[in-house]
């Protein structure tokens, strides 16, 4: 899409809208619905919000189609999703959709990073200016400037030193190659997840340093066809009504049956049909009680256990990545459970290696890498960070 935008410097509405992702494009549709005048700041030069700046490899939604998108007919209603998990590239493909069947660019200033928001009690209305001279005026002021932002950096030791390539997930060049070269991933969470799945396949070395693993679920990735799409539209209303209702936005429902009051053979036959599903099937379509009973807990994490030792040769990668019930590191299901579609197999290949952080020590950074404290240092032509977001205080 051009990157062209409303030139104006001054601007006196109804509604001030801060932030170009989902929620500022809902914003403006639905208080231009209700005839109010609006202008929308924008820091990137484009529609997206965080899906403008995440282009790190095998970025994805985890969100299951059809769930990620606006409930807005008009744009849905003709609008062909490809995968069952859409990636980066096809989830700015749909923003610009958006963009071209409601018009939003007229009304949109991009390259506007907001700096100064003040109210006057006197007039009632809101000043707001960004740090390129735009000024304006309005009623109300809707904040939309999301918590995935803010990236954060931990004070690792002597970072400044480090001579070759550092990239951090959240700013992510597109035409960086990580082909023949020794590569870092600092972190084992949703982001380092998919990265691991795409420069294992590439690098001539990998490392992954984390602090304790993730418990990933099946993706279950798919192709959807034109006809699907179709079909599925004339229960959009129905199914997000229904998201809405549930706890977790999907329309799931779990059980009423407590894990300890099934069977073993019945508690198995429900496991294997959930994680056949994929997505996030496994996590909210069981037994009532797996958050809240530790017996309970413990026998959904011994199958997830065997599940994922299934996947790797055995050896101390798979204990690490996934540790047999005596040694469960935490309890299933209270830490971000991502999804996988091959992440496992990759850790298990012969060029990727995994560290443990809390049991080797690192003792700063190097111009050519890593310093442990046991005296190792390991060289690294490109460091990744998938340290995550400054998310609470941050934003």
């Amino acid at each position: 899409m051009s990157a062209s935008t409303n030139g104006d410097k001054n601007h006196d509405v109804d509604v001030i809208i801060v932030g170009g992702g989902f929620s500022g494009i809902s914003s403006l549709y639905r208080f231009r619905k209700m005839g109010l005048k609006c202008v929308v700041f924008e820091s990137g030069s484009d529609f997206g919000g965080v899906w403008y700046h995440n282009r790190y490899p095998g970025a994805r939604v985890d969100s299951e189609w059809p769930y990620y998108q606006l409930n807005i007919p008009e744009v849905y209603k003709n609008y062909v999703f490809k995968e069952r998990f859409p990636n980066h590239v096809e989830i700015r493909e749909y923003v610009a959709h958006l963009d071209k069947v409601l018009d939003l660019r007229k009304d949109t200033v991009f390259n506007a990073f907001v700096n100064d928001c003040s109210w006057n009690n006197d007039t009632g209305r809101w000043t707001v200016k960004t740090e390129q001279g735009h000024t304006a005026t309005a009623k109300y002021l809707i904040l939309c400037s999301g918590l995935l932002h803010r990236r954060h950096y931990p004070e690792f030791p002597d970072l400044d030193k480090y001579q070759g390539a550092i990239h951090h997930s959240g700013f992510w060049p597109e035409d960086l190659s990580t082909k023949g070269k020794k590569v870092a991933i600092i972190g084992a969470g949703a982001t380092a997840v998919q990265i691991t799945q795409e420069i294992a396949k590439d690098a001539a070395e990998l490392t992954v340093f984390m602090r304790r693993p993730s418990f990933c679920l099946p993706m279950v990735q798919r192709k959807l066809s034109k006809d699907e799409n179709r079909g599925m539209q004339l229960y959009y209303d129905t199914l997000f009504t229904q998201g809405r209702k549930s706890p977790a936005g999907f329309p799931s429902r779990r059980l009423t049956q407590s894990v300890l009051d099934a069977t073993p053979e019945e508690r198995e036959a429900l496991f294997e049909d959930l994680w056949s599903r994929g997505g996030f099937q496994f996590l909210m379509g069981g037994y009532y009680d797996v958050s809240l009973n530790t017996e309970s807990n413990k026998i959904v994490y011994d199958f997830w256990s065997r599940k994922v030792r299934e996947k790797m040769r055995p050896g101390p990668k798979r204990d690490m990545m996934a540790p047999t019930l005596e040694n469960m590191p935490y309890h299933f299901g209270t830490k971000r459970t991502p999804l996988e579609q091959d992440y496992y197999e990759c850790l298990d290949q012969d060029n990727v290696a995994v560290v443990n952080m809390n049991e080797k020590k690192m003792k700063g950074f190097t111009e050519k890498g890593i310093a442990f404290e046991d005296g190792v240092e390991s060289e690294f032509d490109i460091i990744v960070l998938a340290t995550g977001f400054d998310s609470f205080s941050g934003s």
